[in-house]
């Protein structure tokens, strides 16, 4: 990979950190400096594990592809995260792939905005949570 396209990845992955603190109020998150070893996400920010791209040239199958290797890699830091592509063409706004399995479809990815995901992921944290919930009490009441 040349070092100006290196350079614009690294670059690209720390302005979605920066949009993802903006957006969802967290902590900024950080980037796996380990990604090229292991074959991992860009970004691991749970749920999610974040493939990011800055691009002119759209690879959407490619990308999926590699978000969702990531995600099945047992050995890997984002093993059993949800898999979302975030990409960005110069002078526009962020997009994003998420998982068909959310409609029911289980193979493919739908593509939409990022108003459209920032709403998706802020009721997918919200079902995690009632479902954490829900089992803790479980719990409580089988002991």
């Amino acid at each position: 990979m040349p070092l100006n396209a290196r350079a614009k990845g690294a670059n690209g992955e720390r302005e979605f950190c920066e949009w993802l603190s903006k957006n969802f109020s967290i902590p900024k998150p950080e980037r796996n400096l380990e990604q090229v070893r292991e074959g991992g996400a860009d970004i691991l920010c749970r749920p999610f594990a974040f493939e990011i791209k800055r691009c002119e040239n759209i690879l959407l199958q490619k990308w999926w592809t590699q978000i969702n290797t990531a995600v099945s890699n047992q050995h890997g830091k984002a093993f059993g995260l949800e898999p979302v592509v975030a990409f960005r063409v110069n002078a526009k706004d962020w997009e994003f792939l998420i998982s068909a399995k959310h409609i029911g479809v289980f193979a493919g990815y739908l593509h939409m905005p990022a108003h459209v995901w920032k709403k998706w992921a802020m009721n997918y944290i919200e079902r995690l949570v009632t479902v954490e919930k829900q089992l803790i009490n479980l719990e409580l009441v089988n002991v």
